[in-house]
């Protein structure tokens, strides 16, 4: 198991409706809590079992209005939010990429 913290700035208060939609976080698999710091929420997960973008995208499904401090590496999240897997090449010189003659 590796347990990570990330951070991310919010927008705006938080009303108490966010903090309710926030609290359903608790559920999702390999997020292991939450807590803020100034205008900042601070998410414990367990990088073994879910991607650093996963947990953006959960947090972005709430509704609450939350951006990372550092970029997300490739791999995970497109601009849209949502979470796809980059780890098989979709242009270049990977065999399948080629067309076959």
């Amino acid at each position: 198991m590796t347990f990570l913290k990330t951070r991310y700035t919010l927008k705006k208060e938080l009303t108490p409706q966010d903090l309710d939609r926030l609290s359903r976080l608790s559920t999702v698999y390999g997020i292991r809590g939450l807590s803020f710091e100034d205008r900042d929420l601070v998410v414990e997960y367990d990088a073994s079992r879910i991607h650093e973008a996963e947990v953006l995208a959960h947090i972005r499904k709430t509704g609450v209005p939350a951006d990372p401090q550092r970029p997300i590496p490739w791999g995970g999240l497109d601009y849209t939010g949502e979470f796809r897997d980059f780890a098989w090449p979709t242009q270049g010189l990977s065999p399948a990429n080629q067309k076959a003659k």
